[in-house]
């Protein structure tokens, strides 16, 4: 079975579901709403999902899709191709419609000469309903009825999202498309109820703040920032009720530092932003490493340069990470590649950032800060929030009793107490320093303080995540991703593994400090190794070749601001693949063939 067939569950077959429908439409047309409710609605009748957003920079119109991909297992990558696309726009269907698979349906408030196109009233049974704005749920009502799911399972739905008059149009609508529906779309796209159980919908952005909370997180700023800003709302409406102060700042320079006072006093802080905002904190982040003040920065890439395309996706900011900010300073960088690894993750960067004094950044991007999911609520591993602080007699003093900051210590790190504590002041600057945190230019103090922050980050080395890895331990290939790459990776590699060539998946959750022993490890274990990057320039394959000396025959790259996909990735790994196998073997045939003239 290719891939993008789609395989329905029937009642009687027990066939695996792989559904994916497409909601289209312009900004205020209720797409995201509809997408929600529907991917919900599968999770009722016992079905996975996984839902991803293309969008414009629009407040108003432009061209926006809400793809739900339904499965009877969890499903964590999108599909190109739609069985099933709603067009509440019907300008939109010229646009869409080469997407709908052989087979699929599309559905559109337009005549059409298309035989897959059914044109459907939804503009007359909104207004039926009681307002031209519930086109979208007159297609809810199809979509529930092409998939055999009674009304009565949105009931709850409805009832959470909508209140009073507005509820019973919504429902009146809903109840206006199954009407319509029926006897008109068959049974081809129809779902059997399967077994339930309960499941937490949760998109990456909201994954990763709540993560971060669990962290202990207490103080949170920014400056709204797409793809940022759903972190920053996420914290702003659920941080306050676990002590969480959260501030909307002026700009991104402000917050970063605001951000760096609360840690200074004592708070675990963070703050998120995209890559233009964070080109703002940079200064920020060498005071940062100059006080040794633990801070964790989100950063959801978007394509740029400059404004670049606001609302896409990209993975182009990864060097500007590892280098950004004036002189040298460890830092931790990791690359959660879902939802869930996200709220670990995010853990992860609030107790190792305090622990090694460092900043530490979560590095995402616009396709994972909106793919939304249902997961197991049992794989949300909430730890014990552990403080690296020091107080009363653990506090280092001098001879003159005055409290050493920066003790000169073994693994570079010093004790951190905060201010508040009896009998000592909290001296820190953006000045080199001594180890009370005064002030110095003096050359051999210089030296103790750069030689100390190194020390620190040989430490924070030793605890480096190593990278996850699936399928064969050695054969035809390897393909290296990292942060949102990993799901689509792993299904690339399940469906290269049927066509029979041997191919293993490997995940860098952690890019900095490098895990340079284990890709070097890893690596030639395989024929050829490629990255795959939503960039142009293979900055991951840079960055194993630097670090490890591993060899890397190349990158499969997407740079149009879209996400890979399996069905559009498995070709073009396969291509490339083949490709650096006949390279190896021409070189090996070479090599030999100069022996045998050789001798």
């Amino acid at each position: 079975m290719g891939i993008g067939a789609v395989i329905h569950k029937t009642g009687g077959a027990g066939m695996a579901a792989d559904l994916n429908i497409r909601i289209t439409g312009g900004a205020g047309q209720g797409v995201h709403t509809l997408g929600a409710i529907i991917s919900r609605m599968a999770v009722l009748w016992g079905y996975h999902f996984h839902a991803t957003q293309d969008y414009m920079s629009r407040i108003r119109g432009g061209r926006n899709s809400y793809s739900v991909r339904i499965g009877s297992d969890p499903v964590r990558a999108g599909r190109d191709e739609a069985d099933i696309l709603l067009c509440l726009a019907p300008g939109h269907l010229p646009h869409f419609l080469p997407r709908l698979s052989k087979g699929g349906l599309a559905l559109a408030d337009t005549p059409s000469a298309s035989p897959q196109v059914l044109s459907s009233p939804l503009k007359q049974m909104a207004v039926s309903a009681g307002s031209p704005i519930l086109a979208n749920m007159a297609g809810a009502g199809i979509l529930a009825c092409a998939l055999g799911i009674p009304l009565d399972i949105l009931a709850p739905l409805l009832a959470a999202d909508f209140k009073g008059d507005f509820l019973e149009k919504n429902r009146k609508a809903l109840a206006l498309g199954e009407e319509w529906a029926m006897g008109r779309l068959g049974d081809t796209f129809r779902l059997s109820r399967a077994p339930s159980s309960p499941r937490v919908v949760m998109s990456g952005n909201e994954a990763l703040a709540l993560g971060a909370i669990a962290g202990g997180c207490k103080f949170a700023a920014g400056y709204p920032m797409t793809p940022g800003t759903g972190i920053l709302s996420v914290l702003a409406d659920n941080g306050p009720a676990v002590g969480l102060v959260f501030e909307q700042a002026e700009d991104e320079i402000a917050a970063l530092n605001m951000a760096i006072g609360a840690s200074y006093a004592g708070a675990r802080a963070m703050v998120a932003t995209s890559g233009g905002g964070f080109a703002l904190m940079v200064e920020a982040l060498s005071l940062a490493g100059m006080l040794e003040t633990p801070v964790v920065i989100a950063l959801g890439m978007r394509p740029g340069p400059a404004t670049g395309m606001p609302t896409r996706t990209e993975q182009g900011d990864l060097d500007f990470v590892l280098s950004a900010g004036h002189g040298e300073f460890p830092r931790l960088v990791l690359s959660p590649g879902s939802p869930e690894e996200a709220f670990d993750l995010a853990q992860h960067a609030m107790d190792l950032a305090e622990a090694y004094q460092v900043p530490a950044f979560l590095l995402t991007d616009q396709y994972l800060a909106d793919t939304i999911v249902d997961m197991d609520p049992a794989k949300f591993d909430i730890r014990p929030v552990r403080r690296h602080l020091v107080r009363g007699t653990e506090v280092p003093r001098a001879a003159n009793g005055r409290y050493l900051r920066y003790a000169v210590t073994g693994d570079g790190v010093s004790p951190m107490a905060v201010p508040g504590e009896p009998g000592i002041t909290v001296v820190a600057g953006s000045d080199e320093h001594t180890e009370d945190g005064h002030l110095t230019e003096d050359h051999d103090a210089r030296i103790r303080m750069v030689e100390k922050r190194r020390r620190k980050g040989e430490a924070l080395a030793q605890r480096t995540l190593p990278p996850l890895v699936s399928g064969p331990p050695n054969g035809d290939a390897v393909l290296i991703g990292f942060g949102s790459t990993k799901e689509v990776i792993e299904e690339t590699r399940q469906i290269l593994a049927r066509e029979g060539i041997a191919v293993a998946a490997v995940h860098l959750r952690q890019v900095w400090p490098f895990p340079a022993k284990e890709m070097a490890e890893i690596a030639p274990r395989y024929d050829a190794a490629l990255t795959v990057e939503n960039n142009i320039s293979g900055q991951l394959a840079r960055l194993i070749r630097r670090e490890s000396g591993a060899e890397i025959a190349g990158t499969v790259s997407r740079y149009d601001g879209l996400p890979f996909t399996p069905e559009t990735l498995a070709p073009e790994a396969r291509k490339r693949i083949w490709e650096a196998l006949s390279t190896r073997m021409s070189r090996t045939h070479g090599a030999k063939g100069a022996e045998t003239s050789g001798s």
